[in-house]
């Protein structure tokens, strides 16, 4: 089979692998949901071709639905088909995946889209003069819980990031979702003994992303971080790929 489609339920993404893929230096993946319209993949415009073999994950593919995918190198076209199962939703960086998590969403506020509207008295005049435009993007607060201490802690580690990021829901229930930036984050108890938390994250949805914009599961600081030097990193890997495969701890993002 010249395409496979593989669902990571750690990260949450399809991993997708072309071979035999002859006629071109560069593959192009694109994803649909309706097998007529078709969007091209984050970061699948020019995916390099290796030996005839070309990789890319997807992070923003449809849960729940049939996700039918496409690679196009020269004159070699491949599709496959996947129907991604995945409950709830989740919180994703783009650029570090490796802080990619589910959440327990028990619920949101209500949804607000600020008038960006000028009103403006005239002297002599009974009516106002209104200036206006677009609307903003929608607000609203994401209302999560989590039953651990290590689980708050881990969230914690998502937010800390400051990325952008990509609320994905699972269709079942009307909770907003897209690229969203986070707010001021409030952390707070359920009791004095319990290791439950609540967190209450207003977000703001914003611009996705620009399409060319990826992120890998480890980065060479992570790497250093992790292991302590270049040779502990040497030794722990036997190949560049082994390299590439690795995700990093969301630890990592804290900067002492």
């Amino acid at each position: 089979m010249a395409l496979t489609t593989t669902l990571d339920t750690t990260l949450s993404r399809i991993r997708l692998h072309g071979t035999s893929l002859t006629g071109s230096t560069l593959a192009l993946f694109e994803r649909s949901t309706n097998n007529l319209y078709w969007t091209t993949v984050r970061g699948g415009t020019a995916v390099p071709v290796t030996s005839n073999v070309a990789d890319l994950d997807d992070y923003e593919f449809v849960p729940n639905v049939i996700n039918y995918y496409r690679v196009t190198a020269g004159a070699s076209v491949f599709t496959q088909t996947i129907t991604p199962s995945q409950s709830g939703v989740w919180l994703k960086s783009i650029t570090r995946p490796w802080l990619n998590r589910a959440v327990s969403v028990y619920g949101y506020s209500d949804i607000i889209r600020p008038a960006r509207n000028g009103i403006f008295e005239v002297v002599g005049r009974s009516y106002p003069v209104a200036v206006t435009d677009v609307r903003s993007s929608r607000r609203f607060t994401l209302q999560v819980k989590t039953a651990t201490l290590s689980d708050a802690d881990g969230l914690e580690l998502v937010l800390a990031s400051g990325d952008p990021l990509y609320v994905q829901t699972d269709g079942q229930y009307d909770i907003p979702g897209g690229y969203v930036a986070v707010g001021e984050m409030n952390r707070s108890r359920y009791g004095h003994v319990s290791d439950r938390r609540y967190f209450d994250l207003p977000m703001t949805v914003v611009a996705a992303p620009g399409p060319n914009i990826v992120g890998s599961t480890s980065t060479w600081d992570t790497l250093v971080s992790q292991f302590g030097s270049w040779n502990a990193v040497v030794a722990a890997f036997g190949s560049w790929a082994a390299v590439a495969d690795y995700v990093a701890s969301p630890s990592t993002i804290i900067v002492p």
